[in-house]
């Protein structure tokens, strides 16, 4: 593929990009991946999935995800009051809820580009888009030192929160982007395997645990409120030792690595394009905002827009401002878009119950047999 006739860009190597990239080449346009990193699918994503999700079927055919991807079946998740007196449980009734290695995932989206013809570029870093009147017209990219142009006909960024490409004034960043540390460990001592656990803090936030396959598991807290006040390593290490289930919890295992990461829990961003750009996956908070990851709901939104988006591309030489319109009310009216409007609603409503205003631990518990409804009544 000459890079003198790309049609479409997508910038970012994780699901939302990848995803995008297939479904806009499936449509028989020329696309370019640039991922800036020397190697796709370096963070710690939150893995737990719907396996039954439609996008699977989409992009990997009628089988679904694929089987050679490990997996683990959740069956219930948990959630403790600060004081760890009350709780809350989810049942999940299929074996549909799993968690999986997000790199296996990634390599096997990898595998599907490469093979239907997606161009891919690693260790290219955009650096600049190229605007003129009031559209993104092209971008200048760094490869191995060397800085070039690139004028497609259609963009899709799906850089995610961790970057340092400043987007159009006009494209708001979600709201509620809030720090965490993800940590994956080794024989950590969990007495079911099948069960999610969060633990709400005496402050606005929440530590989980999430079992992998491999006798592992991923070990994260973040904050909602005050972020410059607390720090999220001194909260993990004194859970560690006076938290009455995660003392016991963490007394053994392996810190094998971890990341800083950030976390969307508010909700999509209501514009997400300006022409001839569109930006998909986290940065435009297209996931869940109770748990603030999404994999499903990144990976299928950037399916549908290279499909959308892609197919007027064959129907015409340029879009239009209309038509990156009609693709953002196809999204908002999906279920996936009702889906994460919901999501927004019940985040809200959960932390306001909680910790607004501030509760102690004894007042949380006093509310939770109300409270716990919510949660006991979410669907799977």
């Amino acid at each position: 593929m000459s890079l003198d006739r790309i049609d479409v860009v997508v910038i970012g190597g994780g699901v939302a990009g990848l995803s995008a990239a297939i479904s806009a080449n499936r449509q028989g346009l020329a696309v370019l991946l640039l991922e800036r990193d020397i190697q796709f699918g370096k963070r710690i994503k939150g893995e737990v999935i719907n396996k039954s999700a439609e996008v699977f079927k989409g992009i990997f055919g009628k089988e679904g995800l694929p089987e050679s991807i490990n997996h683990i079946v959740f069956k219930t998740a948990k959630y403790y009051t600060p004081s760890t007196k009350k709780y809350a449980k989810r049942f999940f009734p299929t074996k549909n809820k799993i968690g999986i290695e997000y790199r296996e995932l990634i390599k096997e989206l990898e595998r599907v580009a490469i093979s239907e013809g997606v161009r891919i570029k690693l260790n290219s870093e955009v650096l600049e888009l190229i605007e003129r009147d009031e559209m993104v017209i092209g971008l200048k990219y760094q490869e191995f030192e060397q800085v070039q142009e690139l004028f497609p006909k259609l963009i899709i960024c799906a850089t995610g929160l961790h970057t340092k490409l400043n987007l159009p004034p006009r494209l708001k960043r979600p709201t509620n982007v809030c720090p965490a540390i993800k940590i994956i460990g080794e024989d950590l001592n969990i007495p079911d395997p099948h069960e999610l656990e969060f633990f709400f803090l005496n402050i606005p936030g929440v530590i989980w645990i999430f079992p992998k396959p491999r006798n592992r598991a991923e070990l994260g807290v973040t904050t909602w409120m005050n972020h410059d006040k607390h720090n999220l390593r001194s909260l993990l290490n004194e859970a560690a030792k006076i938290h009455p289930i995660l003392k016991e919890r963490l007394r053994r295992g392996n810190h094998i690595y971890s990341k800083n990461e950030f976390l969307a829990f508010g909700g999509p961003v209501k514009q997400t394009y300006i022409p001839n750009l569109i930006v998909v996956g986290d940065a435009m908070g297209h996931v869940g905002a109770v748990g603030g990851s999404g994999i499903v709901s990144s990976m299928t939104i950037g399916y549908h827009l290279g499909h959308l988006l892609g197919k007027r591309l064959t129907e015409k030489e340029a879009l239009s401002l209309e038509d990156f319109q009609e693709a953002q009310r196809t999204i908002n009216k999906s279920a996936i878009g009702k889906y994460l409007k919901k999501e927004q609603s019940s985040a809200k409503a959960m932390r306001e119950i909680l910790y607004n205003p501030p509760k102690s631990p004894d007042e949380i518990d006093g509310l939770w047999d109300k409270f716990k409804g919510f949660i006991e009544s979410r669907g799977a």
